[in-house]
């Protein structure tokens, strides 16, 4: 069995999604039969992360996911991709009502009712995702509220109860593993 490391310690838009998705690819191309994700995020994009967790959960091989320092916003939807869990003692996770970038300087009604539907689809989705992966939690989260009206900030330990992580310890990489490496901007 050969684990590889793929550690992403960036936000989540158009190219660092491409250099992880390329990476995950490239591991399993050289025999990875199992993936190890070291993230730290502040998430980005929800159009790129939604993405990211349908292609991970396409992968043919076991993903565990390790939150390194900081997963937030749609770096949770990422994290919850994977089959396995870990978070380090002193992590935390944040997620905080969604919002949207226009990128131009004006809209009409018909553009402005476009992005409150796609503002409301990400957030159905977001909900939907995080229902499933946490199904079997201890504690549920009222995920609409922190993705609508109030922020939260959920500690490591806090975080195994609403069974975003499954197992709490501070990592120690093997010797003899592959890693691969993507970085922002």
């Amino acid at each position: 069995m050969t684990e590889h490391i793929v550690h992403f310690h960036c936000q989540i838009d158009q190219g660092t999604m491409e250099r992880f998705r390329d990476c995950c690819l490239d591991a399993i191309d050289q025999g990875a039969s199992s993936l190890l994700l070291n993230l730290s995020t502040s998430g980005g994009s929800t159009n790129f992360g939604f993405a990211l967790y349908t292609f991970l959960k396409s992968l043919p091989v076991p993903l565990c996911a390790i939150n390194a320092g900081n997963i937030e916003s749609m770096g949770i939807i990422m994290f919850l991709a994977a089959g396995r869990r870990i978070t380090a003692p002193h992590s935390r996770f944040l997620i905080h009502p969604m919002n949207w970038y226009f990128p131009q300087s004006s809209v009409d009604h018909q553009r402005l009712r476009e992005y409150l539907l796609s503002l409301d689809n990400d957030l159905a989705r977001y909900v939907q995702i995080f229902a499933l992966e946490t199904a079997h939690a201890e504690t549920k989260l009222d995920i609409f509220h922190c993705l609508s009206a109030e922020e939260k900030v959920i500690a490591a330990h806090e975080s195994l109860a609403y069974g975003i992580a499954h197992e709490m310890h501070q990592m120690v990489f093997a010797d003899n593993v592959k890693h691969w490496k993507i970085s922002g901007g």
